[in-house]
């Protein structure tokens, strides 16, 4: 874990193991979404897969977001080497 000047955490998301499952389950939820269009689903039941979709992603943003700010805080309560 690399830090920069202010001891935050300087990583990029592609770094993050949580973000890479993220896209891959958002990917897969693109592919089965568009085998519900091709196959003909009731759209009821495409639109449901849509409102999971957004709900993971929201959660999965939400909690990163939520976990980001609690770890700069600690860092920053530290006091200076």
């Amino acid at each position: 874990m690399s830090a920069d000047k202010k001891g935050f955490i300087a990583r990029t998301p592609l770094q993050s193991k949580k973000f890479i499952a993220a896209m891959t389950w958002s990917l897969c939820w693109l592919l089965l979404l568009k085998m519900g269009i091709d196959k003909g689903l009731d759209p009821k039941v495409l639109s449901d897969m849509v409102y999971v979709t957004g709900a993971a992603q929201l959660c999965y943003i939400g909690g990163q977001s939520l976990v980001d700010s609690w770890v700069k805080g600690k860092l920053a309560s530290r006091p200076s080497d």
